[in-house]
């Protein structure tokens, strides 16, 4: 593997200079510390930065740096993008997924872990908590957990054996990449299923589905009526 190019965005120095002494190694150089995702996205169409790696946390002013995070992604295709927040929640995970992000990792994790998190990011995989894990942090916080409009009773939802199995992995949190490798399927396949999923349950994103699905777990069901299948795969690191 070349050199890894890392850019850093957070709005905090101390942050950013803290995490460039952890990662700086003879693998991995730290080419750029910026303040937003805005700035990264001007600084990479002036071309006076060269990254094919970023940590980002875009808490400050979200709406306008997750749209940045969007249009980076879009025009900057090769640089995966992680998120690294104390704003561990399910709310900030959906946007995270939707925003093209490759992993999403808590601020409190140890060096250690970001550092094999990110190892693992450059080797093509999709490092994301449990929809679980993150919900449970929702509560201890007290906060609001999202649910869009209301989804439709379980006794109503003729779900199919696939769809159920792939339900399954969204409560486990695992990405298309891995739920098509899991099921032995196309990715394209999966988001197809998706789809189906989504509006069989209406609701709006994998977030939601996902809630659905692990406050129902007994009441996945196929088509002819039997319990779902369920997948045993798991985040690719637990933090602790």
């Amino acid at each position: 593997m070349s050199k890894v190019k890392l850019l850093i965005s957070d709005q905090n120095q101390l942050v950013r200079e803290g995490i460039a002494r952890i990662l700086t190694s003879s693998k991995m150089e730290i080419v750029g510390e910026m303040r937003s995702l805005v700035e990264v996205l001007e600084a990479l169409r002036a071309g006076s930065v060269d990254a094919n790696l970023m940590l980002a946390d875009p808490s400050t002013d979200s709406d306008r740096q997750f749209e940045a995070m969007t249009q980076i992604r879009q025009e900057f295709p090769a640089l995966r993008i992680v998120i690294l927040t104390s704003q561990f929640a399910a709310s900030w995970l959906d946007r995270a997924l939707g925003a093209g992000a490759s992993g999403f990792l808590p601020k409190d994790m140890s060096g250690d872990a970001l550092r094999f998190s990110l190892e693992l990011v450059l080797l093509g995989e999709q490092i994301f908590p449990t929809i679980r894990s993150v919900l449970e942090a929702d509560s201890t916080r007290g906060a609001p957990i999202p649910t869009g409009p209301p989804a439709r009773a379980p006794e109503s939802i003729p779900l199919s054996r696939r769809e159920s199995q792939i339900l399954q992995c969204l409560v486990d949190g695992l990405p298309n990449k891995t739920i098509a490798r899991n099921l032995d399927m196309a990715e394209a396949t999966v988001k197809v299923h998706l789809k189906s999923i989504l509006r069989k349950l209406n609701v709006q994103n994998r977030t939601q589905a996902a809630i659905w699905g692990m406050n129902h777990p007994l009441q996945i069901r196929d088509d002819s009526g039997s319990g779902s299948e369920t997948t045993a795969s798991h985040e690719k690191v637990r933090h602790g």
